[in-house]
């Protein structure tokens, strides 16, 4: 009787039923396809034994200054923050310069630590946990002290929120006093998950007038997320929605003093430590890009020149090599220009010779061709927009991307990914939480991994593998909220929504435990019509073992597409069986490979199985 294979071609195909499947893979978690055969996915080890962010971490970004130190800047909810040498520091940016204030606390009542400041227009918004301030004077009245330090602001009102003193309680209570004082404030706070804003209750507290109208209802509001690049050794930085201006982290002044060091917005860094004119710096950005080579600092989405009011589709850059020159000039290279088609800029990527612009609509080509237009724009795809703004990713000249409803790719022109989980992703997703959606390369294995929120979670639990080499597809579920490919350090970065941070593709485990892996076949014939019921009776497995000396497979039967299944195993199979003897009998199989121990690591040969038939019905 010869031999019949159980090793299905690579990739997994979902939006199908298992038995018009047959011999293909139709489901799988933990497991990948590379040079044509299943295997379980690399490891991952944590950084530090316990989580060293605040907020949800939703981007991550290497870097490497002039003298070869390396760093990852890490953007949360709630903060921004550097890893170097070992360790983590909270640098998240000063919202505002110093401002001077006089006379304004005001103790709660006798007993109480919790003090109001009192400070019109003080533009902290009504988060929780609260947004923070820091405080350079210290004072001491009604029995309370307020250090010089930083404190959590709860929001009160426009003018006023309250602070817990560092130490003591009011004597008297209702006093205000304090003299003159110097406060600072930090970057807000913004929101950890998306949320629909149906009017009254959406989105932060304060950010409009009280009984204004909303222009519209049942339109999504996006969780914090920053974009962040390089600029010489620096780094520029914005939290991407047009609530606030750029950012900038002096990587020198940082290492100088790394456990006191904030970032401050670009204005503040123009005017104070390069004693320049920051007057024309777009004071409302979106995202933000250096363009390479030519090193002009872009922002997508920004007030227009001349114009304090925010347009999402509006693109401004400075003039090269300058940080403050905004305003385009017949002298300089700076400009602007607004997109024609969507309604919001939702992505930019670099790619070989051009910039990727994607709205929520249409992809462009952005490409440097210098004065005096310096940049042209072109619509590349139309219909073909991101989800995201970290949905897209640039690999080896070409763009890939998750759209709302289809995967793309862009290599001279724009195409649809031909998806055969197309169903798995889009039929169980969480639309609301759509920007938390994000690509991470891992071009070792020369594959895309998007992760995303399922239908039943605010927060990501699945992804979908896409190898671009093999165009084969695999499926998962693994907590992440940013990813970033192995450059400057040698594995790829990871962080989870508890905050912490792994090297990921090392070793076999899940940071010390064991990681459930497993890939199954759909529902084949033991003939080609499926006209006659089998008896199988012998495997010979075929497994390569990078670690560990055991899989476990898995034999289901079926006399017909709809009826119950028998479940023959799971039988343990180690590298040095020859065959596993078995009795099952259907008219089509099921066949399931998979691990549950630590200190494992395997990629599927060629499987074979021995039978014959047993009659029909």
């Amino acid at each position: 009787m010869p031999l019949v294979k159980l090793t299905a071609p690579p990739g997994v195909i979902t939006d199908i039923t298992d038995y018009q499947a047959q011999m293909r893979y139709t489901n799988a978690d933990k497991v990948r396809f590379f040079q044509g055969y299943a295997e379980k996915i690399g490891g991952w080890a944590k950084r530090f034994s316990s989580a060293q962010l605040q907020g949800q971490c939703r981007k991550i970004f290497p870097h490497r200054d002039t003298d070869g130190s390396k760093f990852i800047f890490m953007g949360t909810s709630t903060h921004f923050f550097v890893e170097y040498g070992g360790q983590v520091y909270d640098i998240t940016p000063f919202r505002t310069d110093p401002i001077a204030l006089t006379n304004p606390y005001t103790t709660g009542g006798a007993g109480s630590n919790v003090v109001t400041v009192t400070h019109t227009n003080h533009g902290l918004a009504n988060t929780s946990p609260g947004s923070r301030v820091v405080i350079q004077s210290a004072v001491t009245f009604d029995g309370v002290t307020i250090a010089a330090q930083e404190y959590v602001a709860t929001y009160v009102n426009a003018n006023q929120y309250t602070i817990v003193a560092s130490s003591g309680t009011a004597s008297s209570g209702s006093q205000t006093g304090g003299g003159s004082i110097t406060v600072r404030y930090l970057t807000n706070n913004g929101p950890d998950d998306g949320l629909t804003g149906y009017g009254f209750g959406a989105g932060l507290w304060g950010t409009s007038s009280w009984g204004t109208a909303r222009s519209a209802s049942g339109v999504v509001l996006s969780p914090r997320v920053w974009s962040m690049d390089a600029f010489g050794e620096d780094i520029v930085a914005s939290v991407g929605g047009g609530e606030d201006t750029i950012y900038y982290f002096d990587v020198s002044a940082f290492i100088a003093a790394p456990s006191t060091y904030r970032g401050t917005t670009l204005a503040y860094y123009v005017t104070n430590t390069l004693s320049g004119d920051a007057s024309q710096i777009p004071t409302k950005v979106g995202q933000v890009l250096v363009s390479t080579p030519d090193r002009h600092l872009i922002v997508f989405g920004s007030n227009p020149q001349g114009s304090s009011t925010y347009d999402r589709m509006t693109i401004r850059f400075s003039d090269q090599e300058s940080l403050s020159t905004w305003n385009a000039q017949i002298t300089n290279t700076a400009g602007e220009q607004r997109l024609g088609t969507g309604t919001n800029i939702e992505a930019a990527e670099k790619g070989r010779g051009q910039i990727f612009v994607w709205t929520d609509v249409d992809v462009y080509s952005m490409q440097f061709i210098g004065p005096p237009f310096t940049f042209s724009f072109s619509v590349l795809g139309e219909i073909s927009g991101t989800i995201s703004k970290n949905a897209a990713t640039t690999i080896e000249g070409a763009s890939f991307w998750m759209g709302v409803d289809n995967f793309y790719m862009y290599d001279g022109a724009v195409r649809t990914l031909p998806c055969p989980v197309l169903q798995h992703v889009f039929d169980d997703f969480n639309q609301v939480q759509r920007e938390k959606v994000f690509a991470g390369q891992n071009i070792k294995f020369n594959e895309i991994w998007w992760f995303y929120p399922s239908g039943g979670s605010d927060d990501i639990d699945k992804y979908v593998i896409y190898n671009y080499i093999d165009n084969n597809w695999s499926i998962g579920t693994l907590d992440r909220t940013a990813w970033v490919d192995s450059n400057v350090f040698a594995n790829p970065l990871t962080v989870d929504k508890t905050g912490l941070q792994f090297n990921q593709e090392v070793g076999t485990d899940n940071a010390g435990s064991a990681i459930n892996a497993f890939v199954e076949t759909g529902f084949f014939n033991g003939d080609t019509n499926g006209d006659s019921v089998y008896f199988m009776n012998r495997v010979i497995p075929d497994v390569t073992y990078s670690a560990g000396t055991s899989v476990k497979f898995t034999l289901k039967t079926k006399i017909y597409p709809q009826d119950s299944e028998i479940t023959k195993g799971p039988f343990t199979v180690s590298n040095t069986a020859n065959k596993l003897d078995l009795r099952a009998r259907g008219r089509s199989f099921q066949a399931r490979y998979e691990s549950d121990a630590t200190g494992v690591s395997w990629r599927l040969g060629t499987w074979r199985a021995e039978g014959r038939a047993d009659g029909s019905r």
